[in-house]
């Protein structure tokens, strides 16, 4: 029987049993996704109607290889944690392994073919049967969101089903203290005060004006008469390089796209054409673009 101190060692953390769910929950819908490229080449509605057993298999089959063999989902096993007895730290006990068994594939089989089988005893005498699971299935929400504020404030019992079969996620091996040196600390306080300034900073700088300032200063103008644009003017954005997207134009020969042109005059009222210097006269200044042939 472990010790006082050694059960304080095996605690697990709150944080990791949520991230162990989190890894459980993953691990699943991967199978699924696996499962669904296996039979994606067949009939349509193949897999939406035997999804609840095809999902019953594959749950059975990770209970099989990881609770009933090692004492932990695999989640847990990626953390190094393990169900242990909740009142002396012991290895769980068959009863254990196997109601959770039951609980994680014969309740989730019945919860997903509950709307199937609503439909089929409506009319019959058994309708008292959905009835009755249904108002238990709506209680049982409710005493799972009460017992997951009580793991929330004391660390235990992470789901309705641990505390109900007294079972705790557990380190597989006790942990140590961890010790904190202070200049880690020191280190960490000051580069997050650092970034706070800078979150605060960032927003006051207009960027977009300063780029603006350092390209007039820096570009050779070319032409700006709208009756000089050639073919290939409308093929590229004068600010981002691409493929006008709406194209736009401001009064020069050049094209830019919508979104490319509005925000950049939005950002800064004396914005000019990167490539000829052309200010515009304001928002307005912004016309679809007209192309002559001749």
């Amino acid at each position: 029987m472990a010790s006082n101190a050694d059960k304080k060692g095996l605690l697990a953390l709150r944080v990791s049993q949520l991230d162990s769910s989190e890894l459980d929950n993953e691990i699943l819908q991967i199978i699924k996704a696996q499962l669904s490229n296996v039979f994606k080449f067949l009939k349509s509605d193949f897999l939406p109607r035997f999804e609840p057993e095809l999902n019953t298999i594959i749950r059975l089959l990770i209970w099989k290889y990881s609770v009933l063999s090692n004492d932990a989902t695999l989640g847990q096993q990626m953390l190094n944690l393990k169900y242990r007895n909740a009142a002396n730290f012991s290895p769980l006990q068959t009863r254990q392994r196997w109601l959770f068994g039951v609980v994680l594939v014969g309740l989730k089989w019945v919860q997903e073919r509950s709307t199937e089988l609503s439909a089929l005893t409506r009319e019959t005498a058994f309708s008292w049967v959905i009835r009755f699971l249904n108002m238990a299935e709506k209680l049982l929400k409710v005493a799972s969101l009460v017992n997951f504020l009580i793991f929330l404030r004391n660390g235990k019992y992470q789901f309705l089903f641990e505390r109900l079969l007294g079972i705790r996620a557990t380190f597989t091996k006790p942990q140590s203290v961890r010790q904190v040196s202070f200049e880690f600390m020191t280190r960490e306080l000051l580069w997050h005060g650092f970034s706070e300034f800078l979150f605060f900073l960032l927003p006051l700088i207009n960027y977009r004006r300063i780029q603006n300032f350092f390209q007039r200063k820096l570009r050779t103008p070319s032409s700006s008469n709208p009756s000089s644009r050639s073919l290939n003017m409308c093929k590229e954005c004068a600010i981002c390089g691409e493929w006008p997207t709406m194209p736009r134009e401001v009064g020069c020969a050049h094209v830019f796209c919508y979104y490319c042109i509005k925000s950049n005059m939005m950002a800064d009222s004396t914005y000019s054409c990167p490539s000829c210097s052309y200010k515009p006269s304001g928002l307005k200044s912004i016309q679809q673009v007209t192309v002559e042939i001749s």
